[in-house]
């Protein structure tokens, strides 16, 4: 198929030079054959292996998923192609057969269940700067669901592990890692941790003290320990307080003042719930928390304020996550605590407290296929993630059109502007829809960083619309904002791709992305379909104001619908990963765009950036010579995106300047753009011919698949690059 439409492209737009076109074209054939032999058929007869092996599973096997879960298999459910595999004791997990990758013999599962025994789901917690689950049971040890519950949520934080228990000796124990949880699995091997039916486990995310075992959560006095996510802004004042009276501090996170704090009011003969109500009483800040006491061993306490935290129910098991996503998959049911809540939670019952007030929340039942996570053979998440995209695409979009056509008429036509808030990929994800809802819909838009917005102190209008953008709907800058907006009275419409999050609950009207769940850190497959969901929203306001005509709403509308088809076919440009390579020889790397262009060359350029670790940015095809031109000399590589639209000339002009000055340019183009950039540009990435208002989908696309060979030629792991997580929780 790459074959046959190069050389057809080649062939009509200079059908007198046949022959050396072909011939020019051996190279790519070449190519294309090295590459089939050497990767897609032995990859292929790998995954006939491997089919052939899952269909030969029964129950009573022993296998493990992709993601780390060891269990026995209950049931076949060929009908849904899924396992049904017990991991604890009454506790299971539906598994589809494509997560499988591995099915354990007799002697190897003596040995691979050693770390990971069943046993009784103990109520665990984990919580870091970015994530803790909790469990407790009434059974075997906690710690190997713990470890599990740890590895689902290691997306969200992966500087350092840990886990503490209550010993039988009524001691707490703790044993922490460097690095991913794989390490911990092997500290907690080694050193024969005692079991225990309540448990607490958390990934690190640091925001205070370097991510090294010293700062490792959890933390702990010799009477409690606790995991935390969040920020505890007035630490320092706290700390030196503490010291004041003869606390000693061996970390450098704000989280050691909790457990300090903590001894100090139970030693002065109040109760740990007491003690947390006066405790969480001098902190400022946004936090969720987890924590054992060593005289309570069959309780595990948690506690919220502006963070995500929720607890779920399975059998005689007790689970509590600040990722309701990772509890999907241990629990049938679940509960989402309020702002203020402390939670006690036993093998015998939960109870709640709020303000001293014992309350009650609801239960809904859960959604176990909700986080099947697998990478399905692909060698990374974020490979298979882009890989998902056409469909992820097609659900979003039929899912607008089906619920949220008929939004309320009267809100948005008496509307002249719309505020958009958003950070990172949500705000460039924002900057696009900018140009679509400006030209399309003839609404301005004030586009705002989510971290800055409520700095300004700017009066807004009684009844305003605020766009707020989340992929994760937990993000604390966005949250903040859309609290300050929401304290002015704005009407709030909140897009994100999580259900229940915390921004879903405190807007107006959701428009949700069905992406399904994102396990790589950089945003792809939610990132397009925000955009998809922005640009069915521009069409939907633009005819709800009378802006559009009957036949650009059917030809916008028939571009949307075309997406999906569109980017399947970008997906098959190999020509993409031959140009990552070029990428890697240059440090210094400038992506430039003209109109919605613009806000495609600012992602790209975050993408690459935050995969590859190669200084790059992204700028305003005319602002280049506004003082950015300085840059370019010979060392330095322009990727120019630059669809044949009405701006195309103009950015051609400024390539034109760029080279002048030595520099190097790669052009990402269409059919009817490549033949002016061809002999001009170093290398022209030839792209399908689009509607000019969806191109910035067709091309973000572009930019993630190069983003990511270009981390892959590195040998980086695309799906967990330094220093970042997947959702930022703290401002």
């Amino acid at each position: 198929m790459l074959i046959s439409e190069v050389f057809a492209a080649d062939a009509t737009s200079n059908a007198s030079s046949i022959g050396a076109s072909f011939a020019s074209f051996i190279p790519l054939i070449l190519i294309f054959v090295v590459f089939y032999f050497l990767i897609i058929r032995p990859n292929h007869k790998k995954l006939k292996e491997h089919r052939k092996i899952i269909d030969q599973i029964k129950r009573g096997d022993t296998v493990i998923t992709s993601g780390g879960i060891i269990g026995e298999v209950n049931k076949v459910d060929e009908a849904n192609a899924q396992f049904i595999i017990e991991i604890a004791p009454k506790v299971e997990v539906k598994v589809l057969k494509s997560a499988i990758s591995e099915v354990l013999n007799k002697e190897t599962q003596k040995v691979a269940a050693k770390p990971i025994e069943k046993g009784k789901i103990e109520k665990s917690d984990k919580k870091n700067k970015n994530q803790p689950p909790e469990e407790i049971s009434s059974g075997d040890s906690v710690i190997p669901t713990l470890l599990t519950g740890l590895q689902k949520l290691e997306y969200r934080g992966y500087d350092s592990s840990g886990i503490a228990i209550i010993n039988n000796e009524g001691e707490i124990e703790v044993k922490k890692s460097e690095g991913k949880v794989k390490r911990l699995y092997e500290v907690v091997d080694e050193s024969k941790m005692s079991h225990s039916t309540v448990g607490i486990a958390h990934t690190r995310w640091a925001t205070h003290g370097v991510p090294g075992l010293k700062n490792a959560h959890p933390i702990h006095t010799n009477n409690v320990v606790v995991a935390h996510n969040g920020i505890i802004e007035n630490y320092n004042l706290l700390k030196k307080g503490l010291e004041e009276r003869g606390m000693l501090f061996h970390t450098d996170t704000d989280t050691e003042i909790i457990p300090n704090m903590l001894t100090l009011y139970l030693d002065e003969g109040l109760s740990p719930v007491d003690s947390l109500f006066k405790c969480l009483n001098n902190l400022h800040g946004s936090f969720a928390l987890v924590l054992l006491f060593a005289e309570y061993p069959d309780a595990l306490f948690v506690a919220k304020r502006n963070l995500p935290l929720a607890i779920g129910y399975n059998c005689n098991t007790v689970f509590a996550a600040s990722d309701s996503n990772a509890l999907s998959a241990f629990v049938e049911r679940i509960s989402y605590l309020e702002d203020g809540d402390i939670a006690v939670i036993k093998s015998s019952g939960v109870s709640i407290y709020n303000n001293g007030t014992q309350v009650k929340r609801s239960i809904e039942n859960s959604s176990p296929s909700d986080f099947l996570i697998s990478k399905n053979g692909y060698p990374s998440f974020m490979l298979k993630e882009i890989f998902e995209q056409p469909r992820a695409l097609n659900k979003t979009i039929n899912q607008f059109y089906k619920q949220y056509k008929e939004v309320n008429k009267k809100l948005f036509s008496e509307r002249s502007y719309i505020t958009i808030v958003g950070c990172g990929s949500s705000y460039f994800a924002g900057l696009i829809a900018k140009y679509w809802l400006e030209s399309v819909a003839q609404v301005r838009v004030y586009l705002e960083i989510s971290s800055e917005f409520r700095y300004s102190n700017v009066k807004l209008e009684e009844g305003s619309i605020g766009l707020f953008i989340s992929q994760s709907g937990e993000t604390a800058d966005t949250i903040e904002a859309l609290r300050y907006a929401k304290s002015q009275k704005q009407t709030i419409i909140s897009i994100t791709n999580t259900f229940n999050s915390s921004i879903e609950k405190i807007s107006d009207i959701v428009l949700h992305t069905l992406a399904g769940p994102e396990i790589g850190v950089a945003s792809t497959k939610t990132f397009s379909a925000q955009l998809a969901t922005l640009a069915c929203f521009a069409v939907e306001l633009g005819k709800i104001k009378g802006i559009l005509g009957g036949e650009r709403i059917k030809q916008l509308s028939s571009a949307i619908n075309s997406i999906p088809e569109y980017v399947e076919h970008v997906l098959n440009v190999m020509q993409i990963q031959h140009i990552s390579g070029s990428i890697l020889e240059h440090n210094n790397v400038i992506l430039i765009g003209r109109g919605s262009s613009y806000g495609v060359a600012m992602e790209g350029a975050l993408k690459i950036k935050e995969l590859s670790y190669i200084n790059t940015i992204g700028i305003a095809a005319g602002e280049m010579k506004h003082g950015s031109i300085a840059l370019i000399d010979s060392t330095v590589l322009v990727i120019a995106i630059i669809p044949y639209d009405s701006l195309f000339f103009k950015t051609l002009s400024n390539i034109q300047e760029i080279i002048a000055r030595k520099g190097k340019v790669i052009a990402f183009s269409d059919k009817q753009g490549a033949p002016f950039l061809r002999g001009v540009c170093a290398d022209v990435v030839q792209l399908p011919d689009t509607d000019n208002f969806i191109s910035p989908i067709i091309y973000s696309v572009a930019m993630q698949f190069l983003a990511y060979y270009t981390a892959a030629k590195k040998g980086l792991d695309a799906d967990c690059p330094r220093n970042l997580a997947k959702s930022v929780t703290v401002e």
